[in-house]
C-alpha cells in the first residue's frame, strides 16, 4: 500500500493527472507494444533467449517505472500550489532550489531505481544497467558526474522521499508480476545495445502514455484505459513479409515484369545469397548503373525479414532528389504485396512534406489510402500503403514499417544526439538498404562504420548498393559489421578486384560470388579538353551542329554558375542550370523539365545544354548524347558517364558513340598533369592523380568490363605512380592521409562509442549535438560543399514576400501561417554554400541566423526552428562579409564582398 503522504497527491503539473495513474497506463500501454507493434526480430534480440513471459513483464516493468524521478524536490516545486500541499502532508523540501535544471527527474528515477536494487543485494553494475534506461527516458542517459552520491542531495529529498518512490516501485513491481523475476535478472545484466533499445521502447510507451488517446480526469482502470486509447492509435503492426517461393514469381509480382522476362543475373545471384544465409549479415552489391540493383535488394529484403522477423525497411540515398524519387518505387513495390496488408510509409528527411507522393498520404488524423484496387478471388480488394499520423513528427518519422530518406537518417544513429535511442529502436527494427553507398564521402564513412558496428551489434541484416566500390572501402564496410558482431574475416577475400559485377556475404563467413555480366559491352570514348570556354563553345558549335543534348557537369556550384553564363551568350535559350543552390521549388520544377525532356520516355529538344554540379550524377534519371566533366575521382566518372547514352533512342550521327570529355586540368602536357584548385578543394589531390594516371594513354573505356578493374587500380593501397609523378604522388598520399586524420579526429567528437566500449549508457551522451533535426545536427554527418538550409524571403517596404520561385505573395511573420501557406513557405528553402559551413565558420553563420529568425514562424509546426535569410528587393544580402543575391537563372550566388558577381 502507498503511504498515506502520497497517496493523497498528484504530482503531475495537471492535477488530474497522478504519477501512480500515468505509471499503471505506460505499463499497459507497453503490453501492447511488445504484443503488437515490435517485430519478432526485436523482441528475440531483447529477450537473448529469455521466456516470452519473462520478456513481457520486463517490457510493462520498465514502462512502469520510468517517472518514479517525479517523486522528488526537484520536480514539485515546479507547481507551487501542489508542492505547498505535499509539504505539509509531510514530504520536506525548500522553497527554492538552485539549479533544478541540473536534477531532471530522469536522473532521479536512474537513482532510484539504482539504489532500490542495490538494496536487494544486487551489483551495482547489473543495477545501473537497468536503471539507465529510465534515466535515459527523456532522450539523453545520465553522466556520471550527475551520479555522484553527494551531488546537491537536496533536489533529490530526505528519507519520507526515498520511502515514496521506492512504494512506487513496489506498486508497479506487484502490478506487473516483475518481483518474481528479480532473482534471475540480478544475474543477468542487460547489454548496452539492450539498454539503448529498452529506452526507445519506453519513450514510445512513455509518450502515447502522454498523448491525448488518453482522457483525462476520473478513469476506469488502466488496462482497459490502454486497450482503447491501443485501438485508437491503430498502430500498424509489423510487416510481415511472405514473398513468393521462387524469385521469378517474386519479380513478377512485384516488378511487374513484362511476359517472358526474368531476373537479371545480378538480381539473382542477390536473391539467392539472402535466401543461403544462416545468420543477419552484410550484403554488398557492385553491378553497373541500370542493372536494377535497388529492385535486387528490395527482393532480398522481403526474404531475409521472412527468415530473420524483421518488421520493416530502411532504404537510404545520398540526396533529397534521390530519395524523392525512390520513395516512389518503394511505394508501388509494397502496393504490389499482400493486398490484405497495411504498411506505414514514411519519407524521412528535412522537406519531406514538399513530395507531392508522400502528402497525399499523410492526413492530420487516421489514414489516407493509396492503394490500388485488385482482384483477390472473387472480390475486389486494396493494398493499403499509409502514412500513418503518429509517425509524422520528425522524431518518430523512422518507426514507421519502411522508410525512405537520405543517408543522413542513418548517419545519425552514429552521432551524438538527443533521443538517440528511439532513432536506434527504429532502424533495428528493419533491413537496412544503403543505396549508391560510394557517396559518402571520407568524413561521412566515419560515421557509416560506427553505425554498420551497432547493426552488426543488433543482427540487423544490412544490403550495401554500387556501381564502383574501391576494395578498402569493401573492407572497410565488411569489417566494421563484423566487429559489430564479434566476427573477424580474411581481408585478403575482399581486396583487389574480386570481379564485376559481384556480390559479397558477410554473414560468419565470407565470400565473394562473382556474376556472369550479360550487359552488351559499350566502348565509350575519352578525351582530355584544355580548361577554356573557348575551346569548349568551339568544340560543342561542331559536335552539336545536327542538334543534341549535353551534359556538362563542373565540380564546384561557382563554376557551373560561370560556364553557364558564358554558353548562354553563344547558345542563347539552350542553356540549363541545375545545381543545389536553387530554392527547393525552384529546382524541383528545374528537375522536372529535365527528366521530361531527357529522361527515358522524355520529349527530346533539338538542342540542350544542361550544365550542372554532382546533382546530374547522383540525383537525375536523364540520357545526354555527349558528357563533359570535371576530373574527379575515377568512380565519380563512371557514374557521371551512366548518364550518358543511358537509353536506347536515336542520336544525331555526330553523337552516334558516346564520349566522355574531360576539362578541369590546368596544363594536360605537365607531368604530372594537375587538376584545376576548384576540384582539388572538392577531392584533394591524391585521387584527381590517380584518375589521371589510370587513364593516361588511353582514349576509350569498355563498360562493364573495365569499371572495377579501373577502380580498384586507382584506390591500390600499393599504387604505382607513371614515370615522374613519383614525388607529386606522394605529396599528394601524405596530405590525404592528414586530411584522413584530420577528419576522424574531428568525427570521434561528435560519433558514439563502439557497441562493445562500455557496460552501460550512463555518459553515452555527455556531449551531444542536442536535436539532429536542427542545422547543427545536419552540419555535424556531412562534410560538402552545403550543408545548411534557410529559407529565402524578399522584404519589400517592411512587408515579407515569398519568392517567385514558390509562388510569390505577402506572407506574414507575426503570427503563424495557414499550414498552406507555410508549407509553400518551406518550397523557399535552399543549402547555403561552402563560405558559411565550414567546421570554422558553422556554428557563427547558424547564431546569426537564428537571432533573424521571424517569431511568428516559431508557433508553425512546419516552420518553427527554420532559419531564414531576408533579401531586400533586389533579391540580396550580406553575410559574414558576403554579398548574396538570388537569380533567377543562376540561382543563389555568392561573393565577397569585394568581389564583382
Amino acid at each position: 500500500m502507498l503511504s498515506s503522504a502520497w497517496a493523497k497527491f498528484r504530482f503531475d503539473t495537471d492535477e488530474s493527472l497522478s504519477l501512480v495513474r500515468h505509471s499503471e497506463d505506460a505499463a499497459a500501454i507497453a503490453a501492447h507494444l511488445w504484443d503488437d507493434w515490435l517485430p519478432a526480430s526485436t523482441k528475440a534480440f531483447l529477450s537473448d533467449g529469455a521466456p516470452e513471459v519473462e520478456m513481457r513483464t520486463l517490457a510493462r516493468w520498465l514502462a512502469g517505472t520510468h517517472d518514479v524521478g517525479k517523486l522528488s524536490p526537484a520536480f514539485a516545486v515546479q507547481v507551487p500550489v501542489l508542492a505547498g500541499r505535499m509539504r505539509d502532508a509531510g514530504l520536506k523540501m525548500r522553497s527554492e532550489i538552485l539549479f533544478r535544471t541540473e536534477v531532471p527527474h530522469s536522473l532521479v528515477s536512474h537513482r532510484a531505481i539504482r539504489s532500490y536494487f542495490e538494496a536487494r543485494g544486487w551489483g551495482r553494475g547489473v543495477a545501473s544497467s537497468y536503471a539507465v534506461i529510465a534515466g535515459g527516458h527523456h532522450g539523453v542517459p545520465p553522466a556520471l558526474a550527475q551520479l555522484r552520491d553527494d551531488e546537491l542531495p537536496r533536489h533529490y529529498g530526505g528519507p519520507e522521499w526515498r520511502a515514496t518512490r521506492e512504494e512506487l516501485i513496489d506498486r508497479v513491481s506487484e502490478l506487473t508480476g516483475a518481483d518474481q523475476f528479480f532473482d534471475t535478472w540480478r544475474e543477468r545484466s542487460l547489454s548496452p545495445q539492450q539498454q539503448v533499445l529498452w529506452t526507445g521502447f519506453v519513450i514510445v510507451a512513455d509518450w502515447i502514455a502522454s498523448s491525448d488517446y488518453f482522457s483525462l480526469g476520473h478513469r476506469s482502470e488502466s488496462i482497459e484505459e490502454a486497450a482503447a486509447a491501443w485501438d485508437k492509435l491503430d498502430l500498424p503492426p509489423p510487416w510481415q513479409a511472405a514473398p513468393p517461393s521462387t524469385i521469378d514469381e517474386l519479380f513478377h509480382a512485384r516488378f511487374d515484369l513484362p511476359a517472358g522476362a526474368s531476373p537479371n543475373p545480378v538480381q539473382r545471384a542477390v536473391v539467392e545469397a539472402v535466401r543461403e544465409m544462416a545468420e543477419p549479415g552484410l550484403v554488398i552489391v557492385e553491378a553497373a548503373m541500370g542493372i536494377g540493383k535497388t529492385e535486387a535488394a528490395l527482393a532480398a529484403s522481403e526474404y531475409l525479414a521472412e527468415k530473420f522477423g524483421q518488421g520493416g525497411v530502411l532504404v537510404a540515398l545520398p540526396t533529397m532528389a534521390t530519395s524523392n524519387a525512390m520513395f516512389r518505387r518503394v511505394k508501388q513495390w509494397i502496393e504490389h504485396q499482400d493486398p490484405e496488408a497495411v504498411s506505414s510509409l514514411t519519407l524521412a528527411h528535412g522537406k519531406a512534406s514538399l513530395e507531392d507522393s508522400y502528402r497525399g498520404l499523410m492526413r492530420r488524423s487516421g489514414f489516407t489510402d493509396i492503394g490500388r484496387d485488385v482482384v483477390v478471388g472473387d472480390r475486389s480488394s486494396t493494398a493499403e500503403v499509409i502514412a500513418h499520423h503518429w509517425f509524422s513528427g520528425r522524431k518518430k518519422a523512422l518507426l514507421a514499417e519502411f522508410a525512405v530518406g537520405t543517408i543522413d537518417q542513418l548517419l545519425f544513429a552514429g552521432l551524438k544526439a538527443r533521443h538517440l535511442a528511439l532513432r536506434h529502436l527504429a532502424v533495428v527494427n528493419k533491413v537496412v538498404i544503403v543505396d549508391e553507398v560510394h557517396a559518402a564521402d571520407v568524413y561521412m564513412m566515419q560515421y557509416l562504420i560506427r553505425v554498420l558496428e551497432w547493426l552488426g551489434a543488433y543482427r540487423v541484416p544490412v544490403i550495401l548498393l554500387s556501381a564502383t566500390l574501391p576494395a578498402a572501402q569493401r573492407i572497410a564496410l565488411g569489417s566494421a559489421y563484423e566487429r559489430g558482431r564479434g566476427w573477424r574475416g580474411n581481408d585478403g577475400l575482399l581486396a583487389g578486384d574480386v570481379g564485376y559485377p559481384s556480390v559479397t556475404v558477410v554473414d560468419g563467413t565470407r565470400r565473394v560470388i562473382q556474376v556472369e555480366s550479360t550487359s552488351p559491352p559499350v566502348v565509350v570514348g575519352i578525351e582530355r579538353l584544355d580548361d577554356s570556354i573557348e575551346g569548349l563553345v568551339a568544340r560543342l558549335r561542331r559536335d552539336l551542329a545536327d542538334g543534341g543534348c549535353v551534359g556538362i557537369v563542373r565540380n564546384t556550384v561557382r563554376r557551373a554558375q560561370e560556364t553557364a553564363r558564358a554558353l548562354a551568350v553563344y547558345f542563347p535559350g539552350s542553356v540549363t542550370l541545375v545545381h543545389s543552390r536553387f530554392v527547393a521549388q525552384h529546382r524541383a520544377d528545374l528537375e522536372t523539365r529535365l527528366v521530361s525532356e531527357l529522361g527515358r520516355t522524355g520529349e527530346r529538344p533539338h538542342l540542350r545544354i544542361v550544365v550542372g554540379t554532382q546533382v546530374i550524377e547522383q540525383s537525375l534519371d536523364v540520357d545526354f548524347d555527349l558528357m563533359v566533366s570535371d576530373l574527379a575521382p575515377i568512380d565519380l566518372l563512371f557514374q557521371r558517364i551512366g548518364r550518358l547514352h543511358r537509353h536506347s533512342r536515336g542520336r544525331p550521327a555526330a553523337l552516334s558513340a558516346p564520349r566522355l570529355l574531360i576539362m578541369g586540368v590546368e596544363e594536360w602536357s605537365d607531368e604530372p598533369p594537375q587538376a584545376i584548385q576548384q576540384s582539388r578543394g572538392i577531392y584533394g589531390d591524391l585521387y584527381l592523380m590517380r584518375a589521371l594516371a589510370v587513364l593516361a594513354g588511353k582514349d576509350a573505356v569498355t563498360l562493364p568490363s573495365e569499371i572495377a578493374s579501373l577502380v580498384q587500380a586507382a584506390y591500390d593501397d600499393n599504387f604505382t605512380w607513371p614515370t615522374g609523378w613519383a614525388d607529386a604522388g606522394a605529396a599528394a598520399e601524405a596530405a590525404f592521409r592528414a586530411k584522413v586524420a584530420e577528419l576522424e579526429s574531428r568525427a570521434s567528437t561528435w560519433r558514439i562509442w563502439q557497441p562493445s566500449e562500455n557496460p552501460t549508457l550512463v555518459d553515452w551522451l555527455k556531449q551531444n549535438v542536442g536535436e539532429v533535426d536542427d542545422a547543427r545536427g545536419q552540419a555535424k554527418v556531412r562534410d560538402t560543399e552545403e550543408g545548411v538550409d534557410v529559407l529565402l524571403t524578399k522584404s519589400v517596404g517592411g512587408q515579407v514576400y515569398l519568392l517567385d520561385q514558390c509562388g510569390g505573395g505577402p506572407v506574414g511573420t507575426t503570427f503563424p501561417p495557414e499550414d498552406a501557406l507555410a508549407r509553400r513557405v518551406l518550397t523557399s528553402s535552399v543549402k547555403l554554400p561552402r563560405e558559411f559551413t565550414h567546421p570554422g565558420i558553422v556554428d557563427q553563420t547558424i547564431d546569426l541566423l537564428e537571432r533573424q529568425m521571424y517569431g511568428g514562424w516559431q508557433e508553425s509546426k512546419w516552420l518553427a526552428g527554420e532559419l531564414v535569410l531576408e533579401l531586400d528587393d533586389e533579391m540580396s544580402a550580406t553575410l559574414l562579409g558576403f554579398d548574396i543575391r538570388y537569380d533567377s537563372i543562376e540561382g543563389l550566388v555568392v561573393n565577397r564582398s569585394s568581389e564583382k558577381s
